[in-house]
């Protein structure tokens, strides 16, 4: 146990040989030096372990009791650290060994996108690079497969799943592409029939004989321009081609508060890395207990492997981001203002493209418990013309019934 107590310090052992070296073990207990396990060899030497002590002083308590000392042993750090510094060399490459060991068993290798086609793949590696991820990164400084696969979820549209999982230092990105049918193409003789009921505005014909004209209401289905062109004796049917456009109506509801709380973020991030050993924390970087008066925090552990083990340090990374939380106020005016707008973006990201909201219009409005109920109505006007195909014998048919 003593020897364990005196190793950081160092200690000796040694043979004290003279004809009384019982004088220097006294001489060693009045000047308070450390001195156990006394054992006499004989009449003349007893071997004792002593704490590591200037070697001046030493000399001068020898000479004083008449006796010689004589080293069995050296322990202790100062001794190994003075092995350590005559090999040096071997020391520092063995060191760098161990930290080129360490960092290599914590590189990224690979990256494997399975289910993504080229484009796909490289927008997805693109993505990755600015999350921190790509072949030769550290691991430490990557954020969590949930992260990951929420930044590529956001701004990847093409993708119905897409998963991140680690294996090693193999990271594997599983996509799901949507698969869009494709449009069924009416091909050969059809007519233009109207997708909605509405009041014809104008027409635009390429081919096609038009059967509607301009201010007329319309029905959902009925032919607004005929494929078959001609007189009942010279009769031919083509493919009717063109756009007509018309007024239609849609009536909408909204829910706008006049008093939100909603929370900005500044842009500032504060970061701070520790170092976790079994369960002590040692602060690396970032040493502000609170950066910010309104933050929030995200903690990113990270083990730290060495070839295929897990060791028991982990790197920890702090992301402080700052924030404010505002009070919005909107008069009813403002907050009629904002329903029309969102009500007319809404309805116009499900109309066929080239669409026009003419106007919209307020027809009911109320306020409850600080919130705008309204209803609207929009007048719109679209592409109502969607192709049908012809049945041509059926149609030939009726043509020689009306001929007859």
């Amino acid at each position: 146990m003593k020897h364990r107590l005196h190793r950081a310090e160092g200690y000796l052992k040694a043979e004290i040989i003279g004809e009384a070296p019982e004088k220097f073990i006294r001489i060693c207990m009045r000047e308070h030096v450390k001195i156990w396990h006394i054992v006499r060899k004989n009449e003349t030497t007893l071997i004792c372990f002593i704490k590591l002590a200037d070697s001046n002083t030493l000399k001068k308590w020898l000479k004083a009791s008449d006796c010689r000392i004589r080293i069995l042993r050296k322990a202790g750090l100062p001794f190994f650290m003075k092995k350590m510094r005559l090999r040096l060399g071997i020391t520092v490459g063995f060191l760098f060994f161990i930290l080129l060991l360490l960092i290599l068993s914590n590189m990224v290798w690979s990256i494997r996108v399975d289910g993504a086609d080229v484009k796909l793949e490289e927008q997805i590696r693109s993505i990755l690079k600015q999350n921190h991820l790509y072949e030769g990164s550290l691991d430490l400084f990557i954020p969590d497969t949930g992260r990951l696969e929420s930044a590529l979820s956001t701004k990847l549209t093409k993708v119905t799943w897409i998963g991140v999982s680690k294996e090693g230092t193999t990271y594997k990105i599983s996509v799901v592409q949507k698969k869009y049918p494709k449009p069924k193409s009416v091909t050969g003789p059809r007519n233009l029939v109207a997708t909605k009921q509405a009041v014809v505005q104008r027409l635009f014909i390429e081919t096609g004989q038009p059967v509607v004209e301009s201010d007329q209401f319309v029905k959902k289905g009925q032919v607004l321009v005929s494929g078959r062109i001609g007189n009942e004796k010279a009769s031919r049917f083509v493919s009717a081609k063109g756009k007509v456009v018309g007024e239609t109506w849609y009536h909408s509801e909204a829910q706008i508060p006049l008093v939100s709380q909603y929370t900005l973020y500044s842009g500032n991030t504060y970061f701070k890395y520790k170092l976790k050993m079994w369960h002590v924390q040692m602060p690396l970087w970032g040493f502000k207990s609170e950066p910010y008066k309104q933050y929030d925090r995200e903690i990113i552990r990270k083990p730290i492997r060495f070839l295929i083990w897990k060791t028991p340090f982990a790197f920890i990374q702090e992301n402080y981001r700052q924030k404010k939380t505002v009070v919005r106020k909107l008069t009813q005016k403002q907050a009629i203002k904002d329903a029309i707008e969102s009500s007319d973006k809404k309805l116009l990201d499900s109309l066929p493209k080239g669409s026009k909201i003419v106007s919209s219009t307020v027809d009911y409005k109320k306020v409850v418990n600080n919130s705008l109920y309204i209803r609207t109505h929009q007048v719109v006007n679209e592409n109502i013309a969607v192709p049908k195909a012809i049945d041509v014998k059926k149609e030939k048919k009726k043509l020689k019934q009306e001929t007859d």
